[in-house]
């Protein structure tokens, strides 16, 4: 058989050298167990250290998200309270503009007022009660209303009372006449009525 070619497994034909082979030289172009163990811890310590790596990756991307959530929801709060501050300011100044106009028409209004009294024309009493009337609709258009003082009962909220007098059959505390009529604008007075209660 020394001289005969013998069959490798790949198919090829080996020549017979005469060497008795042995299992070490069967074996020797495979790795070593040992060196297998030695490269997969290799492999192993470098996946974990890819793994750590993405790992803190994303801890620091979830960070920098929740930092720029954090920005995001402070903005949005600073906004909503700069839109409020500028929808207060923006709503006084116009009640501040109201109060401001009607306090100037005012003397206008008691003008008014003092010449009805004193007309005697009918006709003419008419149109100066037109006017008079108009001008308390434009005040109704700006929330401006005149309040309400004869028969009513006294409120020095309302009222500014500078006569008493005695009634027959007039319960004490209510106005009996008013000399200056008293506006308020939403509900808060721009001028007291000025009136004379019962006592």
């Amino acid at each position: 058989m020394k001289n005969k070619n013998k069959h490798q497994n790949d198919g090829t034909l080996a020549k017979d050298t005469g060497k008795v082979l042995t299992e070490d030289d069967l074996t020797e172009d495979k790795p070593e167990p040992e060196t297998l163990a030695e490269q997969k811890p290799a492999q192993s310590e470098e996946q974990n250290g890819q793994i750590e790596e993405l790992k803190k990756q994303i801890e620091d991307l979830k960070k920098q998200n929740q930092d720029y959530l954090e920005t995001a929801q402070r903005i949005q709060a600073e906004f909503d309270n700069y839109r409020r501050r500028n929808a207060e300011i923006a709503s006084n100044s116009k009640t501040d503009g109201i109060k401001y106009a009607v306090e100037m028409l005012l003397p206008v209004i008691d003008s008014i007022n003092s010449a009805k009294r004193q007309i005697k024309d009918e006709a003419f009493l008419k149109s100066v009660e037109l006017v008079y009337n108009q001008t308390l609709d434009c005040f109704s258009k700006l929330n401006v209303k005149k309040i309400d003082a004869v028969g009513k009962q006294f409120n020095p909220e309302l009222h500014n009372a500078i006569m008493v007098e005695h009634v027959d059959g007039t319960e004490p505390d209510m106005v009996i006449d008013e000399f200056q009529e008293g506006f308020e604008l939403n509900g808060k007075v721009i001028r007291h009525s000025v009136v004379k209660v019962s006592k």
